[in-house]
This record gives structure tokens, C-alpha cells and sequence, in this order.
């Protein structure tokens, strides 16, 4: 079963590496991820958003608030292509089959 934290190094690897393929492991072929601003990412769109460096983004300070066999629920900063642009984010995710299949998150930017 996969864990929060296995798929948290994998984005992070991913988007300094600008490679998705650790992540395409870890997520179901149906994946969805449900963004703070409407719309949605397919898995596809998830991987080769993480390919690109996500525009560049950078996530960190991973805390696990919950997580079984079935869902998890965390919080973790992350910072996108705007230096001043410090964010917190909380999120979701369900697990099906032993892999992530929906993932979804509200982010506030965090003055320093």
C-alpha cells in the first residue's frame, strides 16, 4: 500500500528532476486531481505537470494529519514560480487498489 509520504518524495523528486516517472507508480490510471480553482488534472495532465517542473514548484514541511488504507489527509508548504508566493496547502487524497486515485487540496498563501 502506498503511503503519503513515498508519493510526497516522489512529486517533490519529480519536479526537481522534471521527471514524473516515480509518480506514474504511484497513481491509479483514472487519478484525479480537483484544484483550488476549479477544474481538474487527469492523471496524464498530473504527470506532465510534474515533468515540467510545475511551473516551477517546490513543496516541503510534509505533516500527516491522517492516513489508513484508504485516505490520508496532510498539509505541507509549497512555494510556486513567485519567490514571494509561500503557500500552505492541506489536502486529500483517497487510495483504491493499493495506489492514489483522487486528490484534493485548498491552498492559502502564507505572508512572511
Amino acid at each position: 500500500m502506498v503511503s503519503v509520504s513515498e508519493v510526497f518524495k516522489a512529486w517533490q523528486e519529480g519536479f526537481t528532476n522534471k521527471d514524473s516517472s516515480r509518480l506514474a507508480e504511484l497513481l491509479t490510471d483514472d487519478f484525479e486531481m480537483v484544484r483550488p480553482a476549479g477544474g481538474t488534472r487527469t492523471r496524464q495532465e498530473t504527470l506532465d505537470w510534474t515533468a515540467g517542473g510545475g511551473n516551477p514548484t517546490s513543496v516541503d514541511d510534509l505533516e500527516v494529519l491522517y492516513e489508513n488504507d484508504e485516505v490520508a489527509v496532510f498539509i505541507h508548504s509549497a512555494k510556486s514560480y513567485n519567490p514571494q508566493n509561500l503557500g500552505q496547502a492541506m489536502c486529500y487524497m483517497k487510495k483504491r487498489d493499493g495506489k492514489f486515485c483522487y486528490m484534493r487540496f485548498v491552498r492559502a498563501v502564507v505572508s512572511g
